[in-house]
This record gives structure tokens, C-alpha cells and sequence, in this order.
């Protein structure tokens, strides 16, 4: 009812809209203001020439409190946020070298919100670099991040705030970025199907379609930083879309360059931004570069067209979000499919798997919200 009708409404505007008798409805907010979930926010207008103003019912937008994390592999996000997916608090800190350093860290950045905000959180939700097994509560493939192998994020998140299981869910960081960038789009904007591709440390996707999550038989749809890009020659390693179009594969592809005699004037050891800023400005080495990885991303991107026919596709992480690399991409996916989809840098940049990660958690509070309240009141 308040996720579609969020902002104040009157006893007789909430039974038009439910479809509930008008006793039903105050008895329902009775019971709803007694605990605290909604209460009155202005005597309202009047309906009539005669008679008292309609009261106006709102939600308490801090009656439920969720806590969401995205552990990436180098920062971790963390908040806390309200009914309406606001974050009251958060935070940024570093990763540390391992999944167990990370969780001790954010165990502690837990607690210590926790008792900032001095009130529990109904439901949880944290994005992990990797794929997530519900089954056995394990993350696989992390490969940016190592030594998840004895860590159980959803029982361990959930014994942190004291909920059951079932009020906490895990999830890859991308597919929660997707989330994130379907939460928030703008009213104007079709959301039914797109594909969300984060470029940063590593490389990672996640596919939308008819605005659900699509996940594939086994989870772990959408990993695009293992996609092949050649077949090895015998002995050889393979070349997957990771090594060539990741951060650290950029940052090495450059330094590579300059040693192979590209002029530049930037030092070999340079970072992306300042890599695909030279590239803008004809600095041979980073041009060179840019075309590579552009045209590594746009064959990738071109086989998830044939594939899932996204309407958009919507680049995330340190390196996606750079318009350069997003021009760069759409100039060669130009040749390569006939009606290319619309390609854009994420609005949410980095905080895109965080906000995913509030969404997520609200549906679980707001899937149980009235009726535990109304539960709790007639006992």
C-alpha cells in the first residue's frame, strides 16, 4: 500500500486505493500509528464546504532500518538506511587483503553504526565480489579478493544484527548494481531490459529483463570478465575480457606501450583517469590502449546483444563510468551490431551496488512489514 502510494493520504484515499471498506481502514491505522509504522501528518484539506479536514496518514520513515554493504575489492561501502531507501549513515573504508579482513572490518563498521543510530536493523543485504551460493552459504570465483572458502556471510551477517536468515540476502556486487540502477531510474526512462557492466579491479555483468534480476540456471549469469577473447595457442594462457579491459589490465597494456616505443606524456606507471584523459587529448600510447580495450569491451558487449538484446547498457565501476571509455565503446559497437542498444556511464557511479543492496533489504522488510506490526499489536 505505502510502496505505491508513499506520500500522505487520507482514511478514504487509502480505501479507494485498497479497495478495503472504510472501518477496515481505521481500524488498520489505528493499529499502524499504535505501533509506531505510520502517524499523522497534517490535518489535511477539506473534502467538502462543511464538516473537519481529512487527516493525512504518512509513513514514519524510520519505523524499519535496514543495513546494506557492497565489499569490493579494494573499498568497502556500508549504511544504514530508512523505509524510503535514504541512508541515515554511511561509510567508506578500505577492503584490507582478504574476505576475513574485510569482515572483521565491517563487523566493527557495523557495531559502531549500530550504536551511532542506537536502534536495530530489520534486514540486511551485502553485495560480495564473486558468486554467491545460497545452498551452501559460500562465495565462489572471488577472484580479486581471496579467502572466502571458510566464511558464511549470511549466517554471519545475520548473528551481527541478531535476525534470522531469512531477513538477510547476499548477492554478487554487480547484481545489485543492477538493482541499484533499476531502483533509480527516472520516470521517463524504460526499465524492462538492460544489461549493467561494472569495470574496475575486475570485470563483471548482470542482465534485467522485463525488470527482474535475471540470474540463469546456476546463478552466475552475466560474468563477463571470463568471456574468451581468442583462443590460446598451445601452452599459452588465455586472454579473457579481464585482461584486457580491467584497471590493473589497463594500467599494465600502457606501460607495455610506452616499452614498445608509443610516445606519451605521461610517466609508464600512470592511473586509468589519467590514461583515458591523455587518450582524449591524441597522447599516442593511451589512444593506442583505448583502442584495444574499446574494442575488446564492444565484441563483448556485441555478443551480449545477439544473446539478450539489452535496451541498454549501463557501464559502472572506476573505469566504466569514465566517458571516454563509454564513447570509445559506442564508436566500435557501431560496426558491429546493426541496431546497437543505447549506451550510457552508470548516474550511480560507485554507489550503485549499495544502493541495490538497500533495495533488496527493503523488500524483505516490506514483504513482512504489516503484518508483523499488525501481528504484534493483537497479541
Amino acid at each position: 500500500m505505502f510502496t505505491a502510494h508513499p506520500r500522505q493520504m487520507s482514511r478514504a484515499g487509502i480505501a479507494r486505493a485498497t479497495g478495503l471498506s472504510k472501518p477496515t481502514v481505521s481500524a488498520l491505522m489505528a493499529d499502524m500509528t499504535s505501533a509506531g509504522l505510520v502517524r499523522v501528518a497534517s490535518e489535511g484539506h477539506r473534502t467538502g464546504s462543511i464538516g473537519r479536514p481529512a487527516a493525512l496518514y504518512e509513513l514514519v520513515p524510520t519505523a524499519r532500518q535496514v543495513l546494506a554493504a557492497d565489499i569490493g575489492a579494494t573499498k568497502m561501502l556500508i549504511g544504514v538506511g530508512d523505509l524510503f531507501g535514504n541512508l541515515i549513515v554511511d561509510r567508506e573504508m578500505e577492503t584490507g587483503p582478504d574476505a576475513p579482513t574485510a569482515f572483521e572490518r565491517l563487523g566493527r563498521a557495523i557495531s559502531a553504526m549500530l550504536d551511532a543510530i542506537d536502534e536495530p536493523c530489520s534486514a540486511a543485504c551485502i553485495g560480495v565480489p564473486g558468486i554467491y551460493r545460497t545452498g551452501s552459504d559460500r562465495v565462489e570465483q572471488a577472484l580479486n579478493l581471496p579467502g572466502f572458502d571458510e566464511l558464511s556471510p549470511r549466517a554471519w551477517l545475520a548473528e551481527q544484527l541478531g535476525v534470522t536468515v531469512d531477513r538477510v540476502h547476499v548477492d554478487n556486487d554487480v547484481n545489485l548494481a543492477a538493482l541499484g540502477e533499476l531502483a533509480h531510474l527516472d520516470d521517463d526512462q524504460p526499465g524492462g531490459d538492460f544489461a549493467a557492466i561494472s569495470i574496475g579491479t575486475g570485470i563483471g555483468g548482470a542482465i534485467v529483463v522485463d525488470g527482474e534480476l535475471y540470474r540463469g540456471g546456476t546463478g552466475s549469469a552475466g560474468e563477463m570478465g571470463s568471456l574468451l577473447l581468442q583462443h590460446p595457442e598451445p601452452g599459452e594462457p588465455p586472454v579473457t575480457l579481464e585482461d584486457v579491459a580491467s584497471a590493473p589490465s589497463i594500467r599494465k597494456l600502457f606501460g607495455r606501450a610506452i616499452e614498445d616505443g608509443y610516445d606519451s606524456g605521461l610517466a609508464p606507471s600512470s592511473d586509468v583517469p589519467d590514461i583515458l584523459a591523455a587518450a582524449e587529448a591524441n597522447d599516442a600510447a593511451a589512444r593506442h590502449v583505448l583502442h584495444k580495450v574499446a574494442e575488446s569491451m564492444a565484441l563483448a558487449v556485441s555478443h551480449l546483444c545477439l544473446i539478450a538484446d539489452p535496451a541498454r547498457v549501463v557501464f559502472g565501476g572506476g573505469v566504466g563510468v569514465n566517458p571516454v571509455f563509454v564513447d570509445a565503446v559506442r564508436e566500435r559497437l557501431e560496426g558491429l551490431v546493426g541496431a546497437p542498444p543505447e549506451l550510457a556511464a552508470s548516474s550511480l557511479g560507485r554507489r550503485a551496488a549499495l544502493a541495490g543492496a538497500v533495495s533488496m533489504s527493503l523488500r524483505i522488510v516490506h514483504e513482512t512489514l504489516v503484518p508483523e506490526v499488525l501481528g504484534d499489536q493483537r497479541r
